[in-house]
Order: structure tokens, then C-alpha cells, then sequence
């Protein structure tokens, strides 16, 4: 009930309450890292709308210590690496000058990382595929290979079923996005 009223809550817009919500169910549910890893996706998620860099930094501080949190509820879990890559992604997009030559690897590292743990995880694949399409961009490549290569990770969204309730499903409208970005 708890985890349905907080993702009600996110979809809603109301995020401060649904984030508030999950970190009090991760909180009172010791063993389980997915009220974690809504949490911090949700602040991810909405530090891009966010203008003021300190809120941001404190937002995604805060996401930093869910995530850690959650890893030491279940180690080598390709959607938690996978979302620290979407983390270190976020810092980076804050001040791509100061970061953009320690994170790209790092981040690389995780998505990589992720994809060996689970090479059929469509969130992992699609992330490393628009990070690396990110850089491409950067460096004024040809994304056409990114888009062919996303087609194909759409149909893992579409097959997947999820392995608990509220495991992450998301991430087929924004792949279908990228996939159809070179046209």
C-alpha cells in the first residue's frame, strides 16, 4: 500500500511527498532497496527541473547516500549501478567544466558494469547507449549508430516482465525517443 500511495504520489507531481514516503518505507523495511531506489531515481529525476545549483547539489548528495544505502541491500544489482550512472550523469550535467574529465569514465564504468551483470536489462543497455550517444554529440558524431543500436533494446522493455512488485519497468517511451531522434 505504502509503495503504490508513493509512486501515486510521484506520478501525481508531488514529489517531495512521494520521495519522503519511499525513504520512510526503506527506512521501516531494513531488507528491501527498491523503496530506495524510487527515492533516489525520483530525485535524479527532478533535480533537472531544478535552476539553483545548491538545491541541486543537495539533491543529489542526498540521492548519492540513498543509493549507497540501497547497494548494502543488494550487491551487484544492475538497476541500483545503472541508477548510479543516471547519478553521476545528473552531477556532471551541473558543471560539465569541472567534471567532464573524471565522471565520462566513471560513468562509462557503471554502465558497463551494469549491462555485465545483466546484459538483457533494458535500462541498463539504454542508458549506456544515450551516455555514449551523449558524447558522441559532444564531440559532433554521427548518432545514427546509437539510434540503430536503441531499436534494439526497445523490444527487451517490451518483453520484460517485472521481477517483483514495483521492480523498475520504465524507460520505453524515452528509448523509443532516442531511437527515433536520426530521423
Amino acid at each position: 500500500r505504502g509503495m503504490q500511495k508513493a509512486i501515486d504520489l510521484w506520478q501525481a507531481g508531488s514529489t517531495n511527498e512521494a520521495i519522503a514516503l519511499f525513504e520512510r518505507i526503506g527506512q521501516a523495511e531494513q531488507a528491501k532497496w527498491l523503496p530506495l531506489y524510487h527515492a533516489a531515481n525520483a530525485l535524479i529525476g527532478s533535480s533537472y527541473q531544478v535552476e539553483d545549483v545548491n538545491t541541486k547539489n543537495n539533491m543529489l548528495e542526498k540521492a548519492k547516500a540513498i543509493v549507497a544505502d540501497a547497494h548494502t541491500r543488494s550487491e551487484n544489482n544492475a538497476e541500483l549501478i545503472t541508477l548510479e550512472g543516471l547519478l553521476y550523469t545528473a552531477i556532471l550535467s551541473i558543471d560539465p567544466a569541472t567534471y567532464g574529465m573524471t565522471l565520462p569514465p566513471k560513468i562509462q564504468a557503471l554502465h558497463e558494469q551494469a549491462v555485465g551483470i545483466d546484459p538483457n536489462n533494458p535500462r541498463a543497455l539504454a542508458n549506456q547507449i544515450e551516455f555514449e550517444m551523449g558524447a558522441a554529440r559532444f564531440f559532433g558524431k554521427d548518432l545514427s549508430p546509437f539510434c540503430e543500436k536503441m531499436k534494439t533494446v526497445i523490444p527487451k522493455f517490451e518483453q520484460e516482465t517485472p521481477s517483483a512488485p514495483f521492480a523498475p519497468s520504465h524507460g520505453l517511451e524515452r528509448a523509443q525517443q532516442i531511437a527515433n531522434s536520426c530521423k
